[in-house]
């Protein structure tokens, strides 16, 4: 199934710093990173991209469109979001739906799209995703006609936490309570430990710098 009105933008455009830098997309679990295995996840969208700031060459290996934040500075993922729907609006202007997700949690949903898509009723702006209570703002599917009330927020008022913007409109959550949590993202080198000793998977930390 094609997802005709929705994009997908990977966002990778934070500096890990609780990783010690580096790009956490780039961790190779099962020998391959975690950018493939979305890609290769959601690839019924009907217009996949990544979001990272620097040199794009890093990720040439993905064959996608990668775009920078449109502020500097690392201004954080929702000034990432912003910059996917400005991007959209010019290539894809048809595109109704961007769905916005971080590039260090390896194990979402395949059904994740499909939950977003079922989930849409009259009046829907955004649906993001709560697991065993707790909330997770960048993995959200957002209405790209909200992208002028974003700029402003981002431009004029200064806003830049997830919540403080889509709190200001009709927001749906959808539930999860999976075991491992489906959502569990990839911070610090401890998190990874505790990865490594739950489940049978090879994980390479090659990207890391104080691993060169």
């Amino acid at each position: 199934m094609v997802y005709h009105d929705v994009a997908i933008c990977l966002l990778a455009g934070g500096q890990a710093r609780r990783m010690g830098g580096g790009d956490k997309g780039q961790i190779l679990i099962n020998g391959q990173t975690i950018i493939s295995q979305l890609l290769a996840r959601y690839q019924d969208a009907a217009y996949l991209f990544l979001n990272a700031n620097g040199d794009e060459g890093r990720f040439a290996q993905y064959g996608v469109p990668v775009i920078a934040d449109f502020l500097p500075d690392y201004q954080g993922p929702l000034c990432g979001i912003y910059s996917a729907m400005a991007y959209l609006r010019q290539v894809q202007p048809e595109i109704k739906w961007l769905v916005s997700l971080p590039t260090d949690a390896p194990f979402l949903p395949e059904s994740l799209i499909d939950d977003f898509t079922n989930a849409v009723s009259e009046g829907e702006q955004i649906i993001s995703v709560r697991s065993h209570g707790r909330r997770h703002p960048v993995i959200a599917m957002w209405s790209v006609s909200l992208i002028d009330d974003l700029r402003v927020a981002l431009l004029e008022e200064g806003v830049r936490k997830i919540d403080a913007f889509s709190h200001r409109y009709h927001h749906l959550y959808l539930d999860y309570d999976d075991v491992p949590d489906p959502f569990l993202n990839l911070n610090r080198p401890e998190d990874i430990e505790t990865l490594v000793r739950s489940q049978d998977l090879e994980i390479d930390l090659a990207f890391l710098p104080q691993s060169e």
